[in-house]
């Protein structure tokens, strides 16, 4: 239906809604007369208002039941409308009487607004078909606030005249695709007083906060019991929240009593709560939450405490605990479990867990990015072939489950398709795990139970973390919510009913077993140690699915970052472990996931899968090389999901993609790359089908395109004729050696700016001293990384600090105190900031404190060719001078086996060229702004022509002569006049044209090759750079 269609349709309903309003045929006090008028209007905007899969409506409640909630002090009404997709619900819309005065009523807007914030609506709506409020929900809510803040408010008058506004917001596809999330994704930011925060980061402060008040009395209520374990007091302190919340939730489920948790407070609450969970809650529910722990039982707390977290769980405070849902209480743990307790000096305090300090916390993954690994890692086509009678022998692990995040959404994913299965085919063997109402089938308890038992695993070093998982798989069994009037029958009022439940949840170091003890022995001599490492035995832990099945089916999850160095203090053994176990880790700086994805293949039985949100830096770092090579020597890759927003994790910028492999060894991979920006990825993924369903949609690779080398995906003809250059030329790697540049001791009092050179002084300046004097032969020339282009001169514009004398390929420390005799201007400045060099560098001892503690290349003082590692595109250039280094963090230069003029002006020839830029950009690293990171790991597997460069002298030549030309016409080009420019312009283009074309010939480019490249093109023009240097 049309924007015109829709708006028409409206102008009659409004219409028709007058004139049966003057002929009084209206019952304007009747709640279910407005929703007739408000279904009307919600089917102009496309949505099905019986369809149960889009919008839930609320049972009508009778005058003296909303009496009775008044009575009792119950604010759980939830809005008369739930907006779905799923089971995840997008808005709220709650309908009011006549009678209820939209646009001044405070309390109904304080409503509204809580449970749009609760699930991270971005707005909610309030209407009596009358009036119509559009509340923002992006600030938290607090009670006695003006109803107008952050508010659109239309009558019955304005709908037409306004249609536009509310079709961009009511219109279902709208909705769907995130548009909301984009209109308020920026709202009110300049008002200062309101707190623009969500849901999950304030519950977890809140909750942080609580937990060091317990923490705290507890300890100085029970010292001799707590004994200063830190680890115990966390362990007792997780079990009470976990409880209180989980029977608070219950509550707002109706699965207990509303406000049963303030009744205790009027005996004391500590003691009636531990009562009722040692007795009525252990009978109820059993299983891990509800555990009967004597020490817990025994404790001493003060009542007064729990004023704290209480006053957080009913009204006023905005959170809805009737609709939040369990996936966003996981994440609230997830980011609350980021901090430990730790007692010192007799007082409980709480810090950042080491893994975590780099980040600032951690960060819980998106339920659409979760909602996607899980669809894409397991996949619904199979399990439906595969039918009803094999669909509970399927084995999913998370293998670092952390607070449940995705072993929640592995569950829901199992329950659909449980149910599509059975609805489809009835099988009575199953009968007995399904319930029937008018409208639905839906799963009982014992149903729910027969997923978890069977299906779902998880693992997690951290046992706070554990404990919130199985509490988490606890909530998912009492989620039932939309069919409260079949809580008898679903079985929620049963005895025990989570017995067993959490028993697949185990506490353990995933990645280590207990043969470190045999690889360090003397870890066994370190208890404290051997503890936090918390070795874990996959063969014994998980004995069937090994036995039975080969391993698991599939493993899903988001694998730590953290950099396996962060355990190097705390967990040396652990981190030494890792480096000697894992074939993945033994070079270079990597991060946690690297062995996770290694010890995931390991654990999947020969057709597992795996389905990972990970970093996608080592699809092109240098850590990543041994990872790459295990995918694809093995043949796993299935597919790369990759994003182009850095904004999946809310307040951090990351490059991530999902990492698809299949132990099956597919013959091709599929990958896909989504646009555009944050609020409008989650409709994008929804409606996406998978590769298997539309491989139209994906670019599809044979598994050969890729090895060790950096990855790149998002250009099959560009990977087609990569992967045909390295077959047939080799890389530069293979012709030639990238090298880094010098590493003074302290750049900011060894690099110095040059105010003036003369006479062999140079007058400059530093981070240490503004205005000093130096020989100019102690320093040497850098090349740094500024005001680069295609040959640019190598005019120093730095220079370092060099104690060294080279002679004959040697270089020769030149001791203190002959240097200070030898270079008196340069010995009075470096004893002038002696000390203060000392205090923030590692130095030598002695005569040697001056010298460079990393002495990398620095007697490597040949001609060479140069390149910045950071730039918009490839540039070379020249240096002859003995005298000129590269700058170690900012300029590579490359070494050939043959150094000569020719050869130098050839490489960079290449380098300069359009060949090489597209190969080059295509595995590069990209950074922001437009820039590419070209290290070593990345010039060094590009396609290069090395035989040919050899062998073809001819070409060669061609080169030398074509470079040297651009290099003059390029110095008139910087000294001519707009009007000369333009001349020297089309003879500079006709340069570099018959460059790229001799290029082409050494790479041996067909025409269609060489108008692939000439389309793609470089990324910056190399004579418009010129205007800007």
């Amino acid at each position: 239906m049309s924007s015109e269609i829709r708006k028409q349709r409206l102008t009659e309903l409004i219409a028709q809604y007058n004139q049966f309003k003057e002929q009084g045929k209206l019952d304007l006090t009747s709640e279910e007369t407005i929703r007739t008028w408000l279904n009307e209007l919600l089917t102009i905007f496309g949505w099905d208002v019986r369809d149960t899969s889009q919008i839930l409506q609320e049972k009508v409640l009778s005058k003296a039941e909303k009496e009775r909630l008044i009575e009792i002090g119950s604010r759980n009404t939830r809005p008369d409308y739930t907006f779905k997709v799923a089971k995840q619900k997008l808005t709220f819309l709650d309908a009011k009487d006549i009678t209820v005065n939209i646009e001044s009523d405070a309390d109904a807007a304080f409503q509204i607004k809580s449970y749009g914030w609760s699930i991270l609506a971005p707005c909610a709506f309030i209407s009596n078909f009358e009036q119509l409020a559009i509340y923002d929900c992006t600030y938290t809510p607090e009670q006695g606030q003006a109803p107008n803040i952050g508010r659109l408010y239309f009558t019955i008058n304005d709908y037409v005249d306004n249609f536009e506004i509310l079709d961009e917001h009511l219109l279902k596809e709208n909705i769907y695709k995130g548009k909301l999330n984009e209109i308020y994704s920026a709202t009110l930011r300049d008002n200062r007083y309101l707190e623009k925060i969500s849901p999950d980061l304030k519950f977890a402060q809140q909750l942080s906060d609580f937990r060091l008040l317990l923490a705290g009395d507890i300890l100085r209520n029970n010292a001799a019991y707590i004994q200063n374990n830190s680890s115990n007091l966390s362990y007792i302190v997780q079990v009470i929240i976990n409880r209180i919340l989980f029977i608070r939730v219950c509550e707002a489920r109706k699965v207990e009593e509303d406000r049963l948790l303030l009744t205790y407070r009027e005996n004391g609450f500590w003691d009636a709560f531990k009562n009722s969970s040692y007795f009525e809650f252990y009978e109820h529910y059993d299983g891990p939450l509800f555990e009967r722990i004597n020490s817990i039982h025994n404790l001493t707390i003060s009542n007064d405490v729990f004023d704290n977290l209480l006053q957080h769980l009913y009204y006023p405070s905005p959170y809805r605990f009737d609709v939040i849902p369990t996936k966003l209480l996981s994440d609230i743990y997830e980011i609350f479990l980021a901090k430990k307790l730790i007692i010192e000096n007799g007082e409980a305090r709480d810090e950042i867990k080491s893994e975590y300090l780099k980040t600032r916390g951690a960060v819980s993954t998106p339920q659409y990015i979760v909602q996607e690994i899980v669809k894409r890692t397991i996949p619904k086509g199979k399990l439906l072939a595969e039918g009803i009678e094999n669909l509970l022998s399927n084995r999913i692990l998370d293998i670092a489950c952390g607070s449940g995040v995705f072993a929640i959404e592995a569950y829901d994913y199992l329950e659909d398709i449980f149910k599509e299965l059975y609805i489809t085919s009835p099988n009575p063997n199953f009968a007995q795990y399904f319930i029937q109402n008018d409208t639905n089938f839906f799963l009982n308890l014992k149903g729910k139970k027969v997923i978890l038992d069977n299906c779902i695993f998880g693992v997690d070093i951290d046992a706070e973390a554990v404990e919130v998982a199985k509490m988490s798989l606890s909530l998912k069994i009492i989620d039932s919510s939309e069919f409260p009037e079949s809580y008898n029958e679903i079985g929620l009022f049963g005895s025990k009913i989570l017995n067993g439940i959490g028993n697949n949840i185990r506490c353990g170091n995933s990645l280590v077993e207990s043969d470190i003890l045999e690889v360090f022995p003397a870890l066994a001599d370190n208890e404290e140690e051997l503890l936090k490492t918390n070795v874990f035995e996959w063969n014994s832990e998980f004995n069937e699915i090994f036995e039975q099945r080969g391993g698991f089916d599939y493993i899903i999850g988001n694998p730590p970052y953290v950099e396996v160095k962060n355990y190097n203090v705390d967990l040396p053994f652990m981190h030494a472990y890792i480096k000697e176990k894992f074939s993945s880790s033994k070079n270079g700086k990597i991060d946690l996931a690297i062995p996770f994805i290694e010890k995931s293949i390991e654990l999947l039985n020969p057709q597992g899968r795996l389905g990972f949100i990970v970093q996608k830096r080592f699809f092109k770092t240098d850590y990543g090389k041994k990872i790459r090579e295990i995918i694809s020597n093995s043949q796993l890759l299935s597919s790369v999901v990759d994003f182009e927003t850095t904004s999946i994790f809310k307040g951090r910028m990351t490059y991530v993609s999902i990492l698809l492999l299949d132990k099956s060894m597919p013959e091709n991979f599929s990958f896909k790359l989504f646009k555009g920006n944050i609020e409008l990825l989650p409709s994008q993924l929804r409606e996406s089908n998978t590769p298997d369903v539309s491989p139209e949609k994906y670019t599809i690779l044979p598994s050969t395109a890729i090895t060790e080398n950096p990855w790149s995906f998002d250009d099959s003809e560009l990977i087609a004729i990569k992967t045909k250059l390295l077959a047939n030329i080799g890389t530069l790697g293979d012709y030639a050696n990238v090298r880094v540049g010098i590493q003074a001791l302290w750049n900011e009092a060894y690099h110095i700016r040059p105010i003036q050179v003369e006479n062999g002084i140079i007058t400059g300046k530093t981070h240490l001293e503004n205005n000093f004097q130096i020989e100019l032969d102690v320093c040497c020339a850098l090349l740094p990384n500024e005001n680069f282009y295609p040959y640019r001169d190598d005019i120093p514009e730095t220079y370092c600090i060099f104690p060294y004398r080279v002679q004959d390929g040697k270089a020769f420390e030149i001791p203190f105190t002959e240097f200070c005799d030898q270079y008196p201007l340069a010995g009075e400045y470096l004893t002038r900031n002696e000390e203060r060099i000392k205090q923030n560098v590692e130095t030598f001892p002695d005569e040697r404190w001056h010298v460079y503690t990393r002495a990398n290349n620095i007697a490597r003082n040949f001609p060479k060719v140069y390149i910045p590692m950071t730039a918009l595109d490839t540039f070379a250039a020249i240096t002859f001078s003995d005298r000129h280094y590269c700058d170690n963090a900012n300029v590579n230069y490359v070494e050939l086996p043959e150094i000569n003029e020719v050869n130098l002006f050839a490489l960079a020839s290449i380098i300069n060229s359009k060949v090489y830029s597209v190969l080059a950009r295509s595995i590069a690293n990209p950074q922001s702004n437009g820039y590419f990171k070209f290290n070593k790991q990345f010039l060094e597997p590009v396609p290069f022509p090395g035989v040919c460069f050899t062998d073809r002298e001819d070409l060669k030549t061609q080169l030398f002569d074509i470079s040297r030309r651009i290099e003059e016409l390029q110095v008139r080009y910087k000294s001519s006049s707009p009007n000369q420019k333009r001349g020297i312009k089309t003879l500079l283009q006709r340069q570099w044209d018959l460059l790229d074309e001799i290029c082409y010939q050494l790479y041996g480019l067909n025409d269609e090759e060489k108008t692939f490249f000439n389309e793609r093109g470089r990324n910056i023009d190399r004579i418009e750079i010129l205007n800007n240097n």
